[in-house]
């Protein structure tokens, strides 16, 4: 089994990863993929645009790992 988190990024859409403005969580989870190497599922896929599913199936540093690319592609984001 695995445990899921389901967090609003609407705030992030727009800005300019690297020369890339995502403006759905479908283009977001390209962009981070590409950048950081890590995988989301885009919220479109739950009709919930905006949106993105994170699992938990991994160990805890594994997990913060790729809670902390995610937070520093994002902050990198002009």
């Amino acid at each position: 089994g695995a445990f899921y988190a389901f967090p609003n990024f609407t705030g992030v859409l727009g800005r300019d990863f690297g020369g890339v403005a995502p403006q759905t969580t479908l283009e977001l989870a390209a962009v981070l993929l590409d950048q950081a190497k890590v995988a989301i599922v885009p919220g479109e896929a739950f009709d919930a645009p905006g949106y993105a599913r994170l699992s938990f199936a991994l160990g805890d540093d594994d997990l913060g790992e790729g809670v902390q690319r995610i937070a520093d592609a994002i902050a990198a984001a002009g």
